[in-house]
């Protein structure tokens, strides 16, 4: 478990498949992910179930911790694509709460994530991709350390039309500093 000021970072839970299916079969969520089918609850569960062998896979859970003690999920994050020999993973994060959204909780939860990537994994770069359109998040990416490395033009269609995806990094000597 790993926790910052608003927001931890822990295991998920079976129990949690009902809010990822809600959010996630939500186009106003989608539409900032690379996903353009409808979810069932099969296909969420097996996508569950078959986390427990992939290695190269760490999901966490983003939970809201209130004053009280409560805690409450908001969304998740995690490095996927992980490549051992060369010290490299893929990251992603979402806030699927949208009363939570805009709030910081996001680049609290990727600082903490990118953290834990390069000091209990040993991973030297971390990367991510993201759309044009989504400002919010490429300026949370900023916010964290990440640095635009370039784009492919006109290579997603989103909302009607096409758009850039962009390529995004950080290094470990960068997150030192």
């Amino acid at each position: 478990m790993l926790k910052g000021e608003s927001v931890k970072l822990a295991p998920l839970k079976r129990e949690y498949i009902k809010n990822f299916l809600e959010w996630l079969n939500d186009p106003e969520i989608t539409q900032y992910l690379d996903m353009y089918r409808p979810l069932t609850r099969d296909m969420e569960e097996e996508w569950f179930d078959n986390l427990k062998t992939k290695e190269n896979t760490i999901i966490f859970s983003i939970l809201l911790t209130e004053n009280k003690g409560n805690e409450k999920l908001i969304g998740n994050c995690g490095i996927d694509d992980i490549n051992w020999k060369d010290r490299v993973g893929h990251c992603g994060v979402f806030i699927g709460d949208k009363k939570n959204q805009g709030k910081g909780y996001g680049a609290e939860a990727l600082r903490l994530l990118v953290d834990y990537g390069f000091n209990t994994l040993n991973l030297n770069r971390i990367e991510l991709i993201v759309y044009d359109f989504n400002i919010q998040a490429m300026k949370c990416y900023e916010k964290v350390g990440f640095i635009e490395e370039g784009r492919k033009r006109q290579a997603t269609f989103k909302n009607g039309k096409y758009h850039d995806v962009i390529f995004m990094s950080i290094l470990l000597k960068e997150w030192k500093i």
